[in-house]
């Protein structure tokens, strides 16, 4: 037996509000520099995201034997007609979540890019890859033109 509309709007908001909940999560960790902590949230993350993913399938081929066009303002409209305002705010529910989760994701993205961004200027660093300016030799002592080390005024 297939899962009638409102079980799958349901799971759908549960499953979005758990990812939301996991990306706030993702969002504390890149903050606080725990960076071990993101492979395992990157694990869960698409395990959600397949399971969302599903649901949403789930939720389109329900619609499509209901005769309701896939769109937000056909959805809402047929909800309207269906007399059960539960329905029309947890679909008004799942749309917003969907908003909140896709503008955090999009903003640890940001977050990430920035980590690599930084991550990749210090090696160029360390590495001596810098343009111009004091590099750190492969035995961790700054270095310079001048040869002279900060080992040697110690």
């Amino acid at each position: 037996m297939s899962a009638t509309f409102p079980q799958l709007l349901a799971a759908e908001i549960a499953a979005v509000q758990r990812f939301v909940a996991l990306l706030g999560e993702e969002q504390r960790t890149l903050n606080e520099g725990h960076m071990d902590a993101l492979p395992s949230i990157i694990e869960a993350k698409g395990k959600l995201v397949d399971e969302l993913t599903s649901l949403g399938q789930q939720r389109h081929e329900c619609l499509v034997q209901l005769g309701v066009a896939e769109n937000g303002e056909a959805v809402e409209r047929w909800l309207q007609g269906q007399q059960n305002p539960r329905l029309l705010q947890g679909w008004k529910a799942l749309r917003e979540l969907a908003r909140e989760a896709k503008s955090l994701n999009e903003l640890n993205g940001q977050c990430i890019a920035l980590l690599a961004r930084n991550n990749k200027q210090l090696l160029d660093v360390i590495t001596g890859q810098q343009a111009r300016g004091t590099f750190y030799g492969p035995d961790g002592q700054t270095a310079s033109g001048s040869g002279f080390r900060i080992s040697d005024s110690v």
